[in-house]
């Protein structure tokens, strides 16, 4: 049951179908949203830095007056949100939270019961094309769903799910089932991409496809179809599977990866997220 709804506000072209898929979930559950606007002063600390003596004082005019200019903006997406839900008669709650973004973002998550956000979105109010990695932190160090949208808007009536029985595609699939955000009654495509050729691995993917869908059946959807797609990059062939059926959502797990790697996602979930033509639905 979805009864609180945050939206991470970004000043990029995500946001307002963002607000958009939260507004049909709120008047679904009847459920409060909540608009949340970050000025982010630890990456304005980090951009600006401080070059020796004599620099402090000139160091932080410029902050603040790059952070009055943020909170200008950050005004401006609450007076958006809250116009766009208070027209939908949506119960709502405005926040403009000074701090890292990603670190208050999550702090949200936990009294809530689904965050949405933008894919593009960077939470740099002073920079809006900087790579903060903030989505990719807060997915990861979230507690709750994320659905990531991109900047179309779509009735949510047939789903993709990618399973590969990793716990983290399992805690995805258990985040939807128990949220039901779109009822039982959609279209499920349960894919998996098989490891090898043989008919071991094509068995095992058969299997693990099996499982999955009696979960989903035990919960009442009965509308799925199994697919085991042949062995390559999964990123590849999840993608090319997804703009054949063309899903209205793809569903799929946020993997961990080394410290070494540049994002906090997999590399099947970065490219699908970077790639994908429609909405995510993501777990932690």
């Amino acid at each position: 049951m979805i009864k609180r709804i945050l939206v991470a506000l970004d000043p990029d072209g995500d946001t307002p179908v963002a607000t958009r898929y939260a507004i049909r979930l709120a008047k679904k559950f009847d459920a409060e949203l909540t608009g949340l606007a970050v000025v982010d002063v630890g990456n304005l600390n980090t951009m600006i830095g401080v070059g020796g003596y004599g620099t402090e004082y000139a160091a932080r005019e410029v902050w603040v007056e790059m952070t009055e200019e943020t909170q200008k903006v950050a005004q401006n997406l609450l007076n958006v949100f809250k116009k766009s839900v208070e027209k939908e008669g949506i119960r709502h709650r405005d926040l403009k939270q000074q701090g890292a973004s990603a670190e208050l973002i999550i702090e949200e998550m936990k009294y809530h019961d689904l965050l949405v956000l933008g894919r593009d979105s960077k939470f740099f109010y002073s920079e809006p094309d900087k790579d903060t990695r903030t989505l990719a932190k807060v997915v990861k160090g979230g507690v709750s769903p994320t659905l990531v949208v991109t900047d179309e808007y779509r009735e949510i009536e047939n789903i993709m799910i990618a399973f590969d029985g990793s716990s983290a595609a399992a805690r995805s699939l258990k985040a939807f089932v128990h949220l039901l955000p779109y009822g039982k009654d959609i279209e499920i495509d349960l894919v998996n991409v098989a490891d090898g050729e043989s008919s071991e691995a094509m068995e095992k993917s058969a299997s693990i496809l099996k499982m999955a869908e009696n979960y989903l059946k035990a919960h009442n959807f009965n509308y799925i179809i199994k697919t085991v797609l042949e062995k390559g990059e999964p990123g590849l062939r999840i993608l090319d599977r997804q703009l054949m059926k063309n899903p209205d959502l793809l569903l799929l797990g946020a993997h961990s990866v080394s410290a070494v790697k540049r994002t906090a996602f997999g590399s099947t979930t970065h490219y699908l997220i970077t790639s994908t033509m429609g909405p995510l639905f993501l777990s932690p």
